[in-house]
């Protein structure tokens, strides 16, 4: 085994001393300062195309169902039995100010208590989320976490 370990050895060692001789490669042409503004010389030239369209960075959908309704508990989904009064949209303290096409895309300025600002669909602001704008009827709808329903507010 001795005997082995120094013959790979050596081996190692020789190959140190005496490499092999280092590969033929292309030579690489000089860089140029200016692209040239000849079409047969731009051919020659491999000039990458357009980087590829960064993805949306918007969440995948909204997760308050997951600690509003308890797969693992067999009394999540029925509704508590109180004699509170039904909560409606002017309850939640947002206003509807104005509805706007901005560039393709609907967007509603709500009023909350907080700030006004403009919201596209499936925002999600403070504890709500902007599912649906109607600019034909001028108005959203909001599904609220806390309630875990959707309300409807208009104009």
């Amino acid at each position: 085994m001795l005997f082995v370990m120094i013959g790979i050895f050596a081996y190692r060692v020789y190959g140190v001393v005496y490499p092999p001789p280092p590969p033929k490669w292309a030579a690489l042409p000089a860089p140029m300062a200016e692209l040239p503004s000849d079409p047969a010389q731009m051919q020659g030239i491999e000039i990458p195309g357009d980087p590829p369209v960064r993805p949306p960075m918007d969440v995948p959908g909204s997760y308050a169902m997951l600690y509003n309704h308890n797969p693992f508990w067999y009394y999540s989904g029925q509704q508590k039995q109180n004699n509170k009064p039904d909560v409606t949209a002017a309850d939640l303290n947002i206003k509807l100010v104005d509805i706007q096409n901005a560039g393709g895309q609907l967007r509603a300025r709500l009023r909350t208590e907080s700030a006004t600002k403009w919201y596209s669909e499936n925002d999600q602001f403070e504890k709500y989320e902007l599912q649906k704008i109607d600019p034909d009827n001028n108005t959203v709808e909001i599904y609220s976490e806390r309630y875990a329903r959707t309300f409807t507010l208009s104009k």
